[in-house]
């Protein structure tokens, strides 16, 4: 994707005074011969205070006074310099009397008198342009400041993500290592195996560790690697699990590890060694959107094993808000004999 190429500023601020100009040169061009001389030193010195008056207070008063809410010395001295135009306005009409004063085609009215009120009259076009330059330059810093609040909410988003991320990884390794103990008494063989397949699960997590999204094959081999190895500990007597899982699409893209959780809470609470358990785990893709449904039996758990589910489930749904805010769907059902939840991710 290419990117927008920005118009310089220098570039707008010429046009704009171009076009400001254009006004006065085209009426002084439209004037009879005899008065294009007057009227352009009437112009010219009204267009050098409106110049001057802008970018001194677009360059220099309202950063200094107006952003720090010092209004009292920022109107003060745009009042002087306003005061400043009028003087230097009157001296240059002045000016241009006197030059054409014993000429014979200078209308009557030109004279000092009329020198004092063409000055005072540019005060509502000074005003205008104190205002137009304030506004323009206020509406620089807030677009600046705007700037500056979302790369500061990236980092935190970022900083939020890779926190809630690293809360993770020792969760999964621990319940990994408890389901390779429990296997070291029942079947040396077994435990040797899931202690290869828990090596190639901490490589997937090591490489995708600093990715925010990453392919849903590779996703999906790892949850099934995963789900392999948490029930090599039992026996389908006491466990029934069904596990059905799609082809991922080429191109589809997921957060990691965000099945995991919902699995890992299955096994880790839907299992009981005394009474028959059972897992669900069915995925499929509709319309561009990963659908999850993990279900699992339910036994009394200790506090502080209701405190980690939350914890895991709490963790899950602040990740998908950070990472796909309304885009995904989570929800969490339960029922007698049964903890449902139904997981809704669009693939990138």
């Amino acid at each position: 994707m290419t990117e927008k190429r920005k118009i310089p500023r220098w570039l707008i601020h010429t046009a704009a005074w171009l076009l400001y100009f254009s006004i006065d040169v085209i009426g002084i061009a439209v004037l009879p011969p005899e008065y294009k001389s007057l009227v352009a030193g009437i112009c010219v010195p009204a267009l050098i205070c409106s110049v001057a008056l802008f970018y001194y207070n677009y360059s220099l008063l309202v950063e200094k006074f107006w952003t720090k809410r010092r209004y009292a010395g920022f109107l003060l001295l745009n009042m002087v310099a306003l005061a400043v135009c009028l003087v230097f306005l009157f001296e240059s009409y002045m000016v241009v009397y006197e030059r054409f004063a014993h000429f014979s085609d200078v209308p009557e009215w030109f004279d000092k008198g009329f020198s004092l009120v063409l000055s005072v009259s540019y005060l509502p076009s000074g005003m205008f342009i104190i205002v137009i330059s304030s506004l323009f330059k206020t509406s620089k810093f807030w677009n600046q400041s705007q700037v500056r609040l979302k790369e500061l909410e990236h980092e935190r988003t970022k900083a939020e993500l890779a926190e809630l991320k690293s809360q993770i990884n020792p969760h999964f390794l621990f319940n990994s290592l408890n389901a390779i103990y429990a296997l070291i008494d029942m079947d040396s063989d077994k435990a040797q195996e899931a202690t290869h397949a828990l090596s190639n699960l901490l490589r997937y997590v090591l490489n995708e560790k600093n990715e925010d999204m990453v392919p849903l094959a590779d996703e999906l081999k790892f949850t099934r690697d995963y789900i392999e190895l948490m029930s090599l500990r039992f026996s389908s007597d006491m466990l029934s699990l069904k596990v059905e899982m799609p082809d991922a699409p080429d191109g589809g893209k997921i957060a990691p590890m965000v099945l995991m959780t919902l699995i890992e809470n299955a096994f880790k609470h839907g299992i009981s060694n005394a009474e028959p358990s059972f897992i669900l785990i069915l995925m499929h893709i509709d319309d561009g959107r990963l659908v999850a449904t993990i279900s699992n039996s339910v036994f009394p758990k200790s506090g502080d094993d209701r405190r980690e589910g939350g914890i895991g489930l709490d963790n899950l749904s602040r990740r998908l808000e950070l990472l796909y805010g309304d885009e995904a769907k989570m929800d969490v059902i339960m029922e007698e004999g049964a903890y449902t939840t139904k997981l809704e991710i669009p693939l990138k």
